[in-house]
């Protein structure tokens, strides 16, 4: 019986130092600590009691049941202190409490250690020698240790059970199930300390303690006290905006959340057991868009549209066992979008309206000449330039052209645009040079627009060769360039030359500098003229370029006018990509001769 009960002892300290060593080997928290420390209290407890069971001398068995009080009075103090820990009042455990909650256990383990005051404590009576299990003798300051003891077990259980029960029904479960756990081993104690029938020859304390230390250590690692995984999870799609259904493997609803039931507009009972899809059938009209899941009759106002989110639910062997779907409502999403398309629809009808007026519709023949043109909005032309194009007639022997860009873009630009296209229609003559036209354009300009609004454009006179003219005959053209950098002429010898001289940017200053020169087109040359739209084409750092401009022009000259502006809108095109990053205009004439 003795050999049994030693074992017994022996196999208690082996399980609760290993549940010691997995809380240190887990040490995340404080209170992981202190449960270290108890369990380290009780496996020592049930190590040295099973050694002095299993030792026959009177004296050994003496020195062992000293040793295991190391234990017996650190485990009350180590239990208050993790019951003080986990109830969140962590700050009150101090190095003063400490200090405090110390001195009982070092007086008694002094007054075990001192022989003349030892069997106030505990000793083995005469007979011990001949008994198999004797009972120890108890002397005055064993109950002072053993009501400290259970002073300190008690209020701390009493602390712990009350912070518990005052929480959700989950924990008061579970505060049952530690106070069944607790009361085990504080039952074995006080059935030995009282002397109470067979418990008073064996301590089962430390063999009890067993299932306190592996359910404390359990809750505390694996469930955290609770597996309130569970009752979070449930919180939060409870209070989801979005309507959640779970279905089984079969499609069928087993649950719902509130908001499914308020989408549904059926109680929970009449949706549970049903098929989503027929059910959604039922309710409303319904269809898959590119916005999502789509209900109600469009005729009636009450369309609502939906993000659908479907994720399988596996079991533990990665089998499908039904289905989480989450509706989530982006009606008003989807209406802010519609609008923005509206918007940006009409933005782009009207930018493409603006453009237009931009621009010729067509361009006027011209005896003798080949006239071309190309204009391209920056970007996916939804935002309005500042670019425009003109040509048209001061006689019937001189033609007008000019191209322009108003530095910005928007309604702004526009606006100048057209004001500095239509003013220079209503001024231009043939009997006033470009030059003389652009100081009063200026003029009207400067008192019209804001000062940061200024605007670059090349005015040009063109004079075809009369009927009486030989076929070799030049077209005579006049240019007058604001701010503008110079048009380029292809010349009959294959030379690519710059035409112009520059004068300065229109609206900038009362009496701009400004010039004519003129420019003879002999028969199969060409003059082109764009803006910096088409310059200033960029692929990464390396801009598109005049000098590109030439050698297309070189390459290809024989190409009508339109092959040629089209052949530099498809290079440019290549270079920078199809969308620019500015308005381009561009204007070739040709001198067919």
């Amino acid at each position: 019986m003795l050999t049994l009960f030693a074992t017994l002892m022996a196999g208690a300290g082996l399980v609760l130092a290993a549940l010691a060593a997995y809380v240190a080997w887990r040490r995340g928290t404080r209170m992981g600590w202190s449960l270290a420390v108890m369990l380290v209290a009780v496996a020592w407890w049930g190590t040295a009691y099973a050694v002095e069971l299993s030792v026959d001398e009177i004296a050994d068995k003496g020195t062992w049941g000293d040793l295991k009080y190391v234990g017996v009075v650190t485990l009350a103090p180590a239990w208050l202190v993790f019951v003080l820990q986990y109830t969140g009042r962590g700050q009150r455990v101090t190095r003063r409490l400490v200090g405090l909650l110390a001195v009982p256990p070092v007086v008694a383990l002094t007054v075990l250690a001192v022989p003349a005051t030892h069997d106030l404590v505990r000793s083995y009576p005469a007979t011990a020698a001949t008994d198999e299990l004797p009972i120890v003798e108890s002397g005055p300051a064993f109950w002072a240790i053993f009501a400290y003891n259970n002073l300190l077990l008690v209020g701390a259980t009493v602390l712990f059970l009350a912070s518990m029960v005052r929480l959700a029904r989950t924990y008061r479960r579970m505060a049952l199930v530690l106070l069944s756990s607790a009361l085990l081993p504080w039952a074995a104690n006080l059935l030995h300390n009282l002397e109470v029938g067979p418990f008073a020859r064996i301590d089962l304390t430390p063999f009890a303690f067993i299932l306190t230390g592996g359910l404390l250590v359990w809750g505390l690692f694996e469930e955290r006290l609770v597996d309130l995984a569970p009752l979070a999870r449930s919180a939060v799609v409870e209070s989801m905006a979005d309507a959640v259904f779970v279905l089984d493997a079969f499609g069928r609803i087993v649950d719902v959340n509130p908001a499914a039931v308020s989408l549904a507009d059926r109680p929970r009972r009449e949706l549970v057991g049903r098929r989503l899809r027929d059910l959604v059938d039922i309710s409303a009209t319904a269809e898959v868009g590119p916005g999502g899941l789509v209900l109600g009759e469009p005729g009636a106002g009450n369309v609502r549209t939906f993000d659908v989110s479907q994720q399988p639910l596996k079991d533990i062997s990665d089998r499908t066992a039904g289905e989480l779907v989450v509706l989530r409502e982006v009606t008003e999403r989807v209406r802010d979008q519609q609008r923005l398309e509206q918007v940006l629809e009409d933005r782009s009808r009207v930018a493409a309206t603006l453009q237009a007026s931009m621009v010729p519709t067509r361009l006027p023949a011209v005896p003798r000449c080949e006239l071309a043109s190309r204009y391209v909005p920056a970007g996916d032309g939804g935002e309005i330039g500042g670019d425009f194009l003109d040509v048209f007639p001061l006689d019937e022997e001189t033609w007008a052209f000019v191209l322009g860009d108003v530095s910005g873009k928007g309604a702004e630009a526009a606006a100048v645009s057209a004001a500095a296209r239509y003013t220079l229609r209503a001024l231009a003559s043939p009997d006033s040079s470009p030059a003389t036209t652009l100081h009063a354009v200026n003029d009207v300009l400067s008192a019209q627009t804001e000062s940061e609004r200024h605007c670059t454009l090349v005015l040009g006179h063109l004079r075809p060769p009369g009927d009486d003219e030989g076929p070799e005959a030049p077209v005579r053209i006049t240019l007058s360039l604001a701010g503008h950098h110079w048009p380029l002429v292809l010349r009959a010898d294959g030379k690519v030359v710059e035409v112009g001289l520059l004068g300065t940017a229109l609206a900038l200053f009362d009496d701009p500098e400004l010039h004519d020169a003129g420019v003879e087109l002999a028969p199969g040359e060409v003059l082109c003229v764009f803006t910096d739209g088409l310059l200033e084409a960029r692929r990464g750092r390396e801009q598109f370029g005049s000098e590109r401009i030439a050698e297309l022009m070189r390459e290809h000259p024989d190409l009508t006018a339109d092959d040629l502006a089209g052949t530099v809108l498809d290079a440019v095109r290549a270079f920078h990509g199809d969308e620019l990053g500015d308005d381009l205009a561009m204007l070739v004439v040709r001198h067919v001769g």
